[in-house]
Formats: C-alpha cells, structure tokens, sequence
C-alpha cells in the first residue's frame, strides 16, 4: 500500500495513462500520413517499437523527476527543502505567493491532468472522424449521398502501389483487376470495366469529375503497400456526386489468400450498403471464399490474369501469360478460376493465330477440369461460351450458355459484349446492336465495346451513327476508331490511313502494308516491307506461314516485276504443297488478317485453282457472316486477277447486297482490280458509290 501510496504521489500513473494516449494517437496519426508519402511499413513498425520502449523510461522519469514551472526537477530537490532549490521557491512565491515549503507535486499533477484531458479529447475526436465520417453507416448527409447512388454505376479507381519497389506494381495492378472481376459477377452491381478505368490511372479530374464522365454513382479509391509477407490495403468509397467519403478502411494484415478476399468481401458490402443494396448469402460467401487458398497461386494468376489482356495482346505477352497459369494450376490443382481463365487464353491464342489448332484442343481439357471444379461458377460458363463460339465456330451453342448466364446476372457487361460478338458471327447484326448496346449501358466506358460496336455500324454502312458514338467516346477511343488507320483505309482514305500507321499492328500486320499498296506508292510499300513497320517475328504464324512472304511477291506484282513476282509465288506454292496441310488456318474469321486459299492462284493467274478455292469456301467454310466480307472482296481480287471479271463483279456485287454500297469504300482504286476499271457493271457499282459519298457529304455539310 505505501509502494501505490508513493507511485500516487509521484504521478507515475498519470503519467503511464498520458503517454498510452499519446502513443496511441501518435500511432493512428503516422499510420494515416505516411501512406501519402509512399513511406514503407518498417517506418511505421519501427515508431510503435520505439513507443513501447520508451513506456519503462517514461514512467522511471515519472518516478525521479517532479513537473515544476521551472521544468523537471528531482522529486527529493522538490519536497526535502534542499538549499539548491531555495532559489527556485522564492521565484516561485513571487510569481504564486505560495508559501515557502508547500509541495509542488499537487500543481504537477494538475498539468498531469490536464494534459491527459486534452490528449483524450483529441483521441476522442479522431475516432468519431474514423467512425462516422468515413464509415458506411447512414448518418445524416451520408445517407442522403448513399441513397442517391441507388442503381448507378459503381467506378473503381486504378490501385495506386505504395510499395517500396517497382516490381510489386502488378501486385497492385492484380489486385485492382481481381477486385473489379469480383464485383462485377454480382447480379445487382454495375462495374465500370478495368479497360476503362485504366484510362485514369493518372488523371488529374477529381472525383465528381471522373464520376460524371462515366455516369458513376460511386466511386473506390484504394492502395496497395507491401513489404515482405505483409501488406496494407487502403480502400475508400465516395459518393459521385458530393464528393463525400461514405466509408473508408485500412487493413493492415498478413498476405495470404484469406485475407485478399475478406478485404474483397469488406469493399462489395461496403459497396452494397452504399447503394442500398443487399449481397445475396451466395455472393458474399463466394466473395469471402475466393478462388485459391495458396497465395503463390494466386500471384501467379495474378500475373497471368493481367497479360492475357486483350487490349495488350501480343505473342510474346500470350505465351508469359499461359506459363503463369500453369504455375498457378501446379501450386493449387484445385484452382478452378485458373482452368478457366486458361481455356480462355488458349482459344484467345488460337483464334488471333497466336498458336495452331492443337491449342484449341488443349482448351478442351482446361475446360473439362473447370466444369469438374466448379461447374456453376461464371467463369466456366464463359470459358465454355468461348469455346463454343471461338473453338467451335457454333453459334447456337455459345448463345445458349450466355443466355442462362445472363439469367443469372443480368448486369454482367462481359456476357452481353461476348453475346454482341456471337450474334455478329452469326449474321445477326441487328441484336449485334443491341447487345453492344446493353453492355454499354452497363459499362459506359469500355473502350473495347465501344471500338467493336463503331466497328459494327461502320461495316453496315451506319457510319453517321459510328461516328457520333466515337466522337462521345474517350479520347483513346476516338484515336483507334474514325481515327484508326483501319477506320480510315476501310473508308478509302488511304492518305489519312497511311499518316496514321505508327508502328508495327500487333493484330494486323500486314495492314501498314495494305495501306501503302492502295496509294500506289512505291516507296512507302518498300518501307511498309521494312523491319520498321513489319518487323520479323510478326512476318508469320503458326497457321498462315507465308504472310509475310506473300506481301512481298504481291508488291512485286504490282511494281510490274512479272517474273520476279512469279518465281516467288511459285516457291511459295513448293512451300505449302510440301505441308500436310496446305492451308491449315483456311478461311478462318480472322484470316482477314492473314491470307485466304485463293489469294495465291489469283496472283499467279490460275483460274482453276481460283474456282477450286471458291467452291471450297462455298462448300465447307464455316458460317461467319462478318468475316464473309473480307473473303467476297478477297475472291473477287484472286477472279479479276485469273481473268474471270463476271465471277469477280458477282462477289462484289454480293457484297453490296449483304453489307450496303459503303462496303466498296477503296475498291475502286485497289490495284487488283485494274483490269475492271471499265468493266459496265464495275463502273455501275462505282457510280453508286460516288452517289453514296455525294449524299453523305452533304448531310455532313448540313449539319
């Protein structure tokens, strides 16, 4: 009792009270701002060990030393009467009157008091702005803001890394990717795509401004930091329209899975409650679950997940792409969503001649093992939808699965946008359209919906609508739409198409080519040839060898090296007689891109080889009803070549029929029809044209 007496009188358990709350607050406040300065965690850790070390010291002071106006002097200086101190007291008593001898501990427990006082209410006072300010729960305006956001577009803001080294950026880059593919699978969310949000990844508008370009009722800013096996992750949920923070949370945990995907569940209610919305059991406990238990396996996902990006597709990103999901799959045999995500590379490869059929093949089995996983999942539907549409080239089929999918979640863009491209294939423009235009109600800003949709309309000869769907687009979609040099030379302006080729084209490497061989200029068909534009590892692929090679007899054709052009496409014929499979892509869709089976005997004059290409097509090329213009364009080319002008202006005149006048945009000046340049029916088709063009520009003028 006299220790506790003493301990008392002393102010050690003053003391001990005050330093806990300043510690704490000190502790809440560096956890808050150092984040903003991108100061790693070994910072923070290191400041809460400092102030757990210093609490013995602190109370030791507490014990010798006395607070006095005067500073700290020695508890025995203060109360034994000690000569030394006599010159402080009669300070003191002329400044207090207080009478020489009086203990000073009761005045220094009073600041004691007082000081713990202030340091509460601070306390007090930050944790009412943590627990109201930025939480979920309906207090006053919040509720409002929240309840206004009821049925909009949810807009999640690119992850920012607040890691130490530059190589965790895909981390906070999955994670964002990873989130937004969650929330999108939930029926009652709209989720902006990561396409399109990665187009403000450093944008400098503020949150209402972000959230009135894309229509978003609420916005989500996050970051991710992490150091070793640990990781914070920052999120915060604004209301679009006030700029009012509704929740915010930071998670300081260990890395694993299961901590992933309960910040992932945490974020969709927070979400949810915002909008007044309510998680079904099985979404929440889906979403909590997540996909893997092994985090290895899921950084690899991770991984393979963002360079299977369509919008960044190359060969090389494809193949990187397709070993990570390996890596994932021999960690976590079990890990369904990487089966899946797998197939859908595989065909991916396949369809954009990335990789021979076998690929496809392959997809089969990554299917299989997705099905006997998780069968009912989203993304085994998707994958199997692919299959059906990219693999199978079966319509139907791939309809079936998106429909039941979209039963399901009605609100899921990625199914609408597949079911656009389906119905496409399938000669159904007009629920193309539609479904385009149903994803984009969904997701405002996907600049992939947009660009196919503009696509769409253009090839159907609606290019007023094209136009006015880019010029309300995203700058970046306006540069690769009316802009693009496809766009343009699909229109015939290969002037404006050729001052728009800025390098290699990933997907269509022959396309600066083609450019150059409409305007008939020789150098720059030379330089389309060159390394600069048409580097060597694009010159072929798997399924079309000759690409390349090709283009090269081809632009010796039309320089009129007759025989130089012919001793090259006779060696390309040895080549591909040599193969067991002359033609192993065929007329596949995307050999629009490539070559088709009748554009070598159209070049070296072979007109029986031409009427054998065509019945071939005629007779066993699958149904593709957007692709059916590129290949009537290309055997009218090969029959106007091989001599046959009626069957050539029967393929053209087919094509205006089916796809409207506007598809013979620059066909008057390719040079494979040089030999119908006064062919009746060819100056028939040309004139109509030019009266389509006529009428055009004159709307446009009037406008």
């Amino acid at each position: 009792m006299q220790l506790l007496a003493e301990l008392k009188r002393r102010n050690v358990f003053r003391m001990a009270g005050l330093y806990l709350v300043v510690a704490w607050l000190i502790v809440q406040v560096t956890e808050t701002v150092l984040p903003v300065f991108d100061v790693p965690n070994w910072v923070l850790r290191v400041i809460i060990i400092l102030l757990a070390v210093g609490f013995v010291p602190a109370l030791v002071v507490s014990w010798i030393f006395e607070l006095t106006p005067e500073g700290l002097q020695r508890d025995e200086d203060v109360h034994t009467g000690d000569p030394g101190y006599a010159g402080a007291e009669r300070r003191l008593r002329r400044i207090s009157d207080r009478p020489v001898g009086a203990p000073l501990a009761p005045q220094g427990a009073r600041r004691l008091d007082r000081a713990i006082i202030v340091s509460l209410l601070l306390a007090l006072s930050y944790f009412a702005v943590d627990k109201f300010f930025f939480s979920t729960a309906p207090h006053g305006a919040v509720a409002q803001t929240a309840a206004a956001a009821k049925g909009k577009l949810v807009a999640v803001l690119p992850f920012r890394n607040r890691s130490s080294r530059e190589e965790d950026a895909y981390f906070a880059e999955g994670i964002h990717d990873d989130l937004l593919t969650q929330l999108s699978k939930i029926s009652q969310f709209k989720v902006i795509s990561r396409t399109s949000m990665m187009a403000y990844a450093d944008s400098k508008l503020s949150v209402p401004e972000i959230a009135r370009e894309l229509g978003a009722g609420v916005v989500l800013e996050g970051a991710v930091q992490r150091a070793g096996d640990q990781v914070r992750i920052t999120v915060q949920l604004i209301d679009g329209n006030t700029d009012v923070h509704l929740w915010a949370e930071k998670y300081d945990r260990e890395l694993s899975t299961e901590t992933i995907f309960a910040i992932q569940a945490d974020v969709a209610t927070a979400v949810a409650g915002a909008m007044q919305l309510v998680l079904s059991p099985a979404e929440a406990s889906a979403l909590a679950t997540g996909s893997t238990p092994s985090m290895p396996a899921y950084e690899a996902f991770l991984q393979a997940k963002l360079l299977s990006q369509l919008d960044r597709a190359t060969a090389e990103r494809f193949s990187q792409a397709l070993e990570y999901f390996d890596r994932a799959i021999r960690l976590d045999p079990q890990f369904a969503e990487a089966y899946a995500r797998k197939a859908r590379l595989q065909l991916a490869m396949y369809w954009f001649a990335y990789a021979d059929a076998s690929m496809r093949v392959q997809a089969v089995d990554s299917i299989e093992q997705a099905r006997r996983l998780a069968p009912d999942a989203i993304e085994t539907a998707m994958a199997e939808a692919y299959m059906r549409y990219w693999g199978e080239r079966d319509y139907a089929g791939a309809e079936a699965i998106l429909a039941r999918l979209l039963e399901r979640s009605p609100d899921y863009a990625e199914a609408w946008y597949a079911r656009a491209l389906v119905a496409r294939r399938d000669g159904r423009f007009e629920d193309t359209i539609n479904a385009f235009n149903r994803a984009l109600a969904i997701d405002p800003a996907n600049t992939d919906t947009i660009l196919e949709l503009g696509n769409t309309l253009a090839g159907l000869g609606r290019l007023d609508e094209a136009e006015a769907l880019f010029a309300r687009s995203s700058t970046w979609a306006k540069d690769m739409g009316v802009g693009s040099s496809e766009n343009l030379m699909a229109l015939g302006d290969y002037e404006g198409a050729w001052a728009a080729v800025d390098g290699p084209n990933e997907f269509y490497a022959a396309l600066p080519f083609r450019i150059a061989l409409a305007t008939g200029d020789p150098e720059r068909i030379q330089r389309a040839l060159s390394s600069e534009l048409w580097p060597k590892r694009l010159h072929s692929v798997p399924e079309y060898p000759e690409t390349y090679a090709l283009a090269q007899a081809e632009a010796l054709l039309v320089s009129g090296q007759q025989a130089k052009a012919r001793e090259a496409l006779l060696a390309i014929k040895a080549r591909l007689e040599s193969l067991d499979q002359p033609y192993p892509g065929g007329w596949a869709s995307s050999g629009s891109y490539f070559y088709y089976p009748c554009e070598l005997p159209g070049m070296l004059g072979d007109l029986e080889g031409v009427r054998a290409a065509e019945r071939d097509f005629l007779e066993n090329a699958p149904k593709d009803a957007w692709a059916e213009a590129s290949v009537r364009l290309s055997l009218a080319i090969a029959f106007a070549r091989a001599g046959d002008p009626e069957r050539a202006l029967h393929h053209l005149e087919y094509l205006v029929t089916t796809f409207g006048v506007s598809s013979l945009a620059g066909v008057a000046a390719a040079p494979g029809f040089a030999t119908l340049r006064e062919h009746p029916r060819f100056l028939a088709l040309q004139t109509a044209y030019e009266a389509w063009q006529a009428e055009r520009r004159k709307k446009v003028t009037s406008s």
